[in-house]
């Protein structure tokens, strides 16, 4: 008797360990199911450097915003309270929408595109009249989506898959979500604050993947100087470039922006009392006439090795591989600095670009062949 009910036991016992076992390849299966997606990219991604390199020759576009966000790049607003924060939001949505250089000044390479604005701060009807006062030509590029008062965490997963969905079906190239500290509701840490930040942004790029979002941007409450983001450090190391927005005790504002192949220094931000639009003079900053990326100083420098090339603004965009709107800048602003001299090309040519002396020798050698010719005759 005593056998038999071994024999029960072991067979029992067997029958549970198969079940174990089931339940473990179960759970492999169910994670390898789940996760087949993030696999599928690692297997994509993963190539020679001679792959790598060939996929994307040298020489192409750089930044999505000239000198400010780079190819499907990532970038942090920083602002104090009551600086700006939100105008300045504003007219990018406008500039990317209509296609229009950022505050009059920075290119929006690839000309316009769908832009989705997740607001939790302001009301609806406040919301309204701010974007409706920008003007934006191509309303229909913009989706905006106010979510003062709702409870949305991104955290959720079926919150997630709605926004991945949301965003792709609009085909958004940039996403902004404004501000941060409200976005990333649900994404807690009860020890260091810079692990739920890094949870959010994490997410952030997930969604933007999966959806095919281009760019993405998170406006950021400061401290009262302005100068790093209130709460955790982590929000200095996740984007490709800073944007931080300042208002002096005389009300001027000023802009600036530094990251990966970033660095403008603080430019002047002039507003339209009436519109609230926000601009920056082509050459106009902070401190000087122009300043920034030594633009005028390398086009002088090519003119001057090149004495018998007067190359026109579509010329500079392959000479310097730059945007024809970064190359209209270059010529623009060496010219108001009296670096160069702008004279109209023979038929079919643009406006040329010459260094001064270079010019002046011109002119002579024309009187001179003009007075030779006079005596000939």
């Amino acid at each position: 008797m005593a056998l038999i009910e071994e024999d029960r036991r072991n067979s029992r016992v067997r029958e549970l360990a198969e079940y174990t076992i089931l339940q473990r390849d179960a759970k492999r299966l169910a994670d390898a199911m789940e996760h087949e997606d993030d696999i599928a990219a690692l297997d994509a991604r993963s190539r020679s450097l001679t792959e790598f390199l060939a996929e994307k020759p040298a020489g192409g576009p750089r930044y999505d915003i000239d000198e400010l966000l780079p190819v499907e790049g990532n970038f942090t607003l920083l602002a104090a309270k009551k600086t700006g924060k939100t105008t300045t939001t504003v007219e990018l949505v406008r500039a990317v929408a209509d296609g229009d250089p950022f505050l009059g000044r920075f290119a929006i390479n690839g000309g316009p595109g769908n832009v989705a604005v997740w607001d939790y701060e302001m009301s609806e009807d406040q919301l309204r009249e701010w974007i409706r006062d920008a003007g934006i030509r191509n309303t229909g590029n913009v989706h905006v989506l106010s979510l003062r008062g709702l409870y949305a965490s991104l955290r959720t997963p079926d919150t997630r898959e709605w926004a991945i969905k949301w965003l792709r079906e609009r085909q958004i190239r940039l996403w902004v979500l404004d501000p941060a500290h409200r976005a990333m509701t649900g994404f807690k840490s009860q020890n260091d604050p810079n692990d739920a930040v890094l949870e959010f942004t994490e997410t952030l790029e997930q969604i933007k993947r999966e959806a095919g979002v281009q760019n993405l941007g998170l406006p950021i409450h400061t401290g009262i100087r302005g100068d790093h983001a209130r709460g955790a450090s982590r929000w200095g190391d996740w984007p490709d470039a800073i944007w931080t927005l300042k208002k002096e005790e005389s009300g001027a504002r000023t802009l600036q922006a530094e990251g990966r192949d970033v660095n403008v220094q603080p430019a002047d931000l002039k507003m339209d009392p009436n519109t609230r639009r926000l601009s920056v003079p082509v050459f106009g900053t902070a401190n000087s006439a122009y300043r920034g990326p030594n633009d005028v100083d390398k086009l002088c420098t090519w003119l001057a090795n090149n004495p018998g090339k007067h190359p026109s603004k579509n010329a500079l965009t392959g000479i310097f591989n730059i945007s024809p709107t970064t190359a209209a800048k270059m010529m623009e602003t060496a010219q108001t600095l009296g670096r160069i001299i702008v004279q109209r090309g023979g038929p079919g040519k643009g406006h040329e670009a010459w260094l001064p002396e270079h010019w002046d020798a011109e002119e002579n050698a024309r009187r001179e062949a003009g007075q030779t010719q006079q005596i000939q005759l």
